[in-house]
């Protein structure tokens, strides 16, 4: 009997202890907030490559620096990940993923897998809406926020970005 109650005890205190590391997420795999580039490439499995701000994101770029990954396959499903890095001290805070291969069914299948895929992970989203055309499903997290964007046709993307720091003190 006392093994029952304390396996049931045990199973009941893991189950309960699951959400809450999700809360902890900082950051995305084993890239975490606050990294250099170096760093994000030695804890990563797979090869990186810079990438070349001026023609991601334009001359008036806000970001230090940029590494991508080629293709990151999650939930059977094909991406370019890029790793965001501010300026001037260059430390990880974005991370956004953008889906390869298009769902071009019409259907939008990919979308639906990827939210419950999200879903499965962090939980029920904090937001769903639409803006601009695109759906936007997003999870808050302690230190991380994701977003799932989509148009709903041939377009999708995940963010995960550095959730500001709290100010200690008053507001």
């Amino acid at each position: 009997m006392k093994r029952a109650v304390l396996g049931i005890f045990t199973f009941a205190t893991l189950a309960f202890a699951l959400p809450a590391a999700v809360e902890d997420l900082s950051g995305w795999q084993d890239a975490k907030w606050g990294m250099t580039p170096d760093e994000v490439q030695k804890v990563l499995s797979a090869p990186t490559s810079v990438t070349d701000l001026a023609k991601v994101c334009g001359e008036n770029c806000k970001e230090g620096a940029g590494l991508q990954l080629d293709d990151y396959e999650v939930n059977g499903q094909h991406f370019l990940v890029r790793f965001w890095f501010t300026k001037p001290e260059t430390h990880l805070h974005t991370v956004s993923m953008y889906a390869k291969q298009p769902d071009k069914s019409g259907e939008n299948a990919g979308f639906g897998k990827m939210k419950e895929y999200l879903a499965k992970l962090y939980g029920s989203p904090k937001s769903t809406d639409l803006n601009r055309g695109y759906f936007r499903v997003k999870w808050v997290l302690s230190s991380t926020d994701i977003t799932l964007y989509s148009d709903a046709a041939t377009k999708m993307s995940v963010i995960y970005e550095e959730r500001p720091k709290k100010q200690s003190g008053g507001s």
